[in-house]
């Protein structure tokens, strides 16, 4: 600010003497001249370099496309068929998301999804295929592992948490009341 009141200030001879003295570069006029030289050269340039049109390209230039025929296999037809199957859980499941943060701390991640076999009660059992459990197979709790990170709202320190939730429910085979897998099959 002090540099443009001081040279608005003065008169257009001692604004090289102004150079000179603060910058204390010898021969300033020398030094401009040839910096404005450089930046005109360079405008030049770019006024003079050609320009480009899809006109001056050739679709001939182009690379042609590679492409290859995949023949039909049962490999590749089972796989497909795999793929777009749907699998329904023979268990009953109940999902909930849990939303963590509270009046005192904010959470990253802010919920999480738990997801538990839902016990049937007697009244409700014929509403529901007992797949698994006519079957002499039980629906078995999946847990899991979640890593959290907290901290108060009034401070900037995070901090680790770590929680096992619900994560899953699995239609299995009962060891304990049917012995091995192995012998059965």
């Amino acid at each position: 600010m002090c540099l443009v009141a001081t040279l608005s200030a003065s008169r257009d001879d001692s604004v090289p003497e102004f150079i000179e003295h603060v910058l204390r570069i010898p021969n300033p006029d020398k030094i401009l001249n040839s910096v404005v030289s450089r930046l005109q050269a360079k405008q030049e340039g770019l006024r003079e370099r050609p320009r480009y049109d899809d006109a001056d390209c050739d679709t001939e230039d182009k690379l042609p496309e590679y492409t290859e025929s995949i023949k039909e296999t049962k490999e590749r037809e089972l796989r497909h068929y795999i793929g777009t199957q749907k699998h329904y859980p023979i268990c009953n499941l109940e999902r909930v998301i849990i939303r963590l943060n509270t009046n005192e701390y904010e959470y990253r991640p802010a919920y999480y999804e738990e997801v538990r076999c839902n016990t049937i009660s007697r009244d409700n059992a014929g509403n529901y295929n007992e797949i698994c459990s006519s079957l002499g197979f039980s629906c078995v709790q999946w847990n899991k592992t979640i890593h959290l990170t907290r901290r108060r709202y009034s401070s900037d320190c995070w901090e680790t948490k770590t929680m096992v939730i619900p994560a899953g429910c699995e239609c299995m085979w009962p060891i304990n009341k049917l012995g091995d897998i192995a012998a059965h099959v």
